[in-house]
């Protein structure tokens, strides 16, 4: 491995990887002895054997173990690998630009599309990066090839590929003649703001220098937005797409507003709190009812089970509108507060004969529990009424029991199905509700898993 001196002779840096040893020099250092980029037509010979030196250097410091090192040095190591991995994004960033700008002059008009797209797909396999993340890529090379600052500051690993293509973005937006200005305003509020709060500080400055830009760009972006429900082979559903705006901010608040902190025995990651919230606010959607009907009947989630499964207390139900099998098991809770039907088939499974919905809580009975219990009775959680599934208390209904005041209680739909998923035994006395354990005092509230969907219930006679 040789490096360039200025007397053009070449040397071997003395370099190690084991801290301690009399040669180690952290990686953030050495990169700074790299030469800087070539110009045009200067040092090509060289660039097999830089390329080389990288490489082992890279492979040098890859080989240090983690776990060898001490507190103090493992956190020299993350913090020295900061810069030369930015200087590398930057690198390659610049470089992809390059070859596709290129490849564009080359191309002729009517093929350019298409050859650039296959350049794209050919980098995504070699790089591992997906379509979008190829296009930030390129994006941030466009910018610092466009701005001498920004190229500079890239370049030096000072800033990220995020940070490198808002500054594009936003320098093509405002005047011309203010771009240098603007530029050193945000190069030094890159260096110290992380890619999401730089993007609002950004978007702010063109609102300054050019709210029309601001007002066309929220046009653009309006015109971007998507979202997207898929299945998945384990039988759930993945999530994914943009909205901005007005409409981003109504989701923000939306979702906020369901997301419950967790009660004393439960402890659930942030991505835990928001699908439940996510699921709650769901469930709120279907209960108002606002929601337009087909073929007259309201919006509802619709279980098919065979009545001997319900009644043994396992087996395999499915959703009627996906088909997704859910075990038996997971759906006898819904009996507490649901629209029971009955649909009879005959011996080859062709229905013959539909029931009336019958809700199994009484509106009464409703309006009894709501003044009793105010709202999810769970140690802990604050869920109001609104939210909450009437529970069957001592005598589940699988059981022969019937709800009424005492043997039913609110319970938010986390809770609702934790509970029915336990050997926890609810005790009413009055207008108190608690929960305990067989043989445990005093009582108190266990923490439960997430809870499913879930608000109709058909039954299917075999």
């Amino acid at each position: 491995m040789a490096q360039r001196t200025r007397g053009g002779t070449l040397q071997r840096p003395a370099v190690s990887c084991a801290y301690g040893s009399p040669g180690y020099r952290p990686l953030p250092r050495l990169a700074r002895e790299v030469p800087t980029p070539y110009a045009a037509g200067a040092g090509r010979p060289e660039q097999a054997e830089l390329l080389a030196r990288l490489g082992a250097v890279v492979a040098e410091v890859a080989a240090v173990d983690p776990a060898t090192l001490a507190d103090e040095q493992l956190q020299e190591h993350l913090a020295e690998l900061r810069r030369p991995i930015a200087q590398l994004q930057a690198a390659r960033a610049r470089t992809l630009t390059e070859r596709e700008a290129r490849l564009a002059r080359e191309a002729k008009p009517e093929h350019r599309t298409s050859v650039i797209q296959e350049e794209r797909r050919r980098m995504s396999r070699e790089h591992g990066l997906t379509h979008s993340q190829l296009k930030q890529t390129e994006s941030a090379g466009r910018s610092a090839r466009d701005h001498a600052a920004t190229g500079e500051a890239f370049a030096a690993g000072d800033l990220g590929e995020v940070h490198a293509k808002i500054l594009g973005e936003v320098l093509a937006r405002v005047p011309a003649d203010r771009q240098q200005r603007i530029e050193r305003e945000l190069l030094a509020l890159a260096r110290r703001t992380e890619p999401v709060a730089f993007g609002r500080r950004a978007r702010e400055i063109v609102g300054r220098e050019a709210p029309e830009e601001l007002e066309r760009d929220e046009r653009r972006r309006h015109a971007s937005r998507s979202f997207r429900m898929t299945d998945t082979p384990d039988g759930g559903i993945a999530f994914s797409g943009r909205a901005y705006g007005v409409a981003a901010e109504a989701a923000r608040v939306a979702l906020d507003a369901f997301r419950r902190p967790d009660t004393p025995d439960e402890h659930r990651r942030p991505e835990q709190r928001s699908a439940d919230a996510f699921e709650q606010l769901c469930e709120a959607a279907l209960r108002l009812g606002s929601a337009g009907t087909k073929h007259g009947v309201r919006p509802q989630v619709l279980v098919v089970v065979e009545e001997e499964q319900l009644a043994a207390g396992h087996g395999v139900a499915r959703f009627a509108a996906s088909g997704q099998p859910v075990p038996v098991s997971e759906v006898r809770g819904l009996l507490a507060d649901s629209m029971i039907g009955r649909l009879v088939r005959d011996a080859k499974g062709t229905p013959i004969e539909v029931s009336r919905m019958v809700r199994t809580v009484p509106a009464g009975l409703w309006r009894a529990l709501v003044v009793r219990d105010g709202g999810c009775t769970w140690d802990g959680c604050d869920a109001p009424a609104g939210w909450c599934d009437v529970a069957h208390g001592q005598e589940p209904y699988r059981s022969g029991g019937r709800l009424s005041v005492d043997n039913a209680a609110l319970l938010c739909r986390r809770h609702h199905r934790g509970f029915d998923h336990s050997n926890w035994v609810i005790e009413i006395d009055g207008d108190r509700v608690t929960y305990r354990r067989p043989g445990s005092d005093p009582p108190h509230e266990p923490g439960s898993p997430p809870p499913r969907a879930g608000q109709e219930l058909l039954l299917v006679p075999g």
